[in-house]
């Protein structure tokens, strides 16, 4: 008799295709050998388990005065202590309790939601971390299938908050040279962020157009390549052109050639390559490059998205 001696699913969190193993023979499954029914993989698991307790233990100075600490105010003498600059107090306040610009409530919201679904019964007015502790202890957390969207929800706030703390927790990233007149500052801003903003003179910008500029010079790029190379570049954007795609582009007219190499390789110019791949029309300005990007946002082809607005940076340095 021979029988498989795994099972496997794919991970529910957003944009996970990891499978989840059952190490057992499933014709074991019943009889005495309980099925593995979590909807999380390893990794998103951890990931979860990291942030509830994360919060668990955060939540208490978050909500008190570790914030006022982790940017120099400290308790001065006579028993009184500082306070935090008023915006970090309301960025904070926000985070915690209030609805963001999109409608998606901040972590006090999230985790009533979150009770809710898991039939937990606990008021809304349930200090943050006694909600925290009580969806940790669910014994079907990892089961529910509320799980991998609200996990992703937590992940996300858990991140933002965590910079509260640890002003170097999250990853920067650099968007070029301040474009105010005289300085010599960097735009810069946490990864998902959606201002970025220069620290030298405070010049800010939106992300979004940031990125859709930068698309909008590619665009007019007239840098070649020949096909091994654009191939290459492009996957190094995150983004996924099959050989065959290629070759039907070039077969129907769509990506001219634009002469040979040294080698007698035809080459292509990048920009029109980059162009059919991200969907952008020929005259493309930077507000339909902005609506494209958003318009697969809202289709719920969130990957798509983080390809497109990441890759430029990318395709920057490969075809300068």
């Amino acid at each position: 008799m021979s029988f498989s001696t795994e099972t496997t699913r794919l991970c529910r969190y957003h944009g996970c295709w990891r499978d989840i193993v059952t190490d057992a023979p499933s014709p074991l499954i019943g009889h005495g050998v309980e099925p593995n029914l979590n909807l999380l993989c390893d990794k998103h698991a951890s990931q979860l388990s990291g942030d509830l307790r994360w919060l668990e233990h955060s939540l208490p100075d978050l909500c008190e005065y570790r914030i006022n600490r982790a940017y120099g105010h400290k308790n001065g003498g006579g028993g009184q202590s500082g306070t935090a600059p008023a915006p970090l107090r309301e960025a904070l306040h926000d985070l915690l309790y209030a609805d963001d610009d999109h409608g998606y409530p901040g972590l006090q919201g999230t985790l009533y939601e979150w009770m809710r679904s898991l039939k937990i019964n606990l008021p809304e007015s349930t200090p943050l971390s006694d909600m925290v502790r009580r969806i940790a202890d669910h014994p079907k957390l990892v089961e529910h299938s509320s799980t991998p969207v609200y996990a992703e929800l937590v992940h996300s706030l858990t991140r933002k908050l965590r910079r509260f703390l640890a002003d170097d927790d999250g990853e920067t990233v650099l968007y070029g040279s301040c474009p105010a007149n005289g300085c010599l500052g960097q735009l810069s801003c946490y990864a998902d962020a959606e201002t970025a903003k220069c620290p030298k003179c405070g010049f800010s910008m939106p992300v979004a157009l940031i990125r859709a500029e930068r698309v909008k010079r590619l665009l007019q790029s007239e840098a070649v390549r020949t096909r091994g190379e654009l191939l290459d570049i492009i996957k190094a954007c995150g983004m996924r052109v099959n050989r065959s795609t290629l070759r039907s582009w070039i077969h129907r007219g769509q990506l001219p050639q634009q002469g040979e190499d040294a080698y007698s390789n035809p080459l292509y110019r990048f920009s029109d390559f980059y162009r059919l791949a991200s969907g952008l029309s020929e005259d493309a300005d930077v507000w339909e490059i902005m609506q494209v990007s958003q318009n697969q946002s809202k289709e719920g082809d969130d990957k798509w998205a983080i390809r497109f607005n990441h890759s430029t940076s990318t395709a920057f340095r490969c075809v300068s």
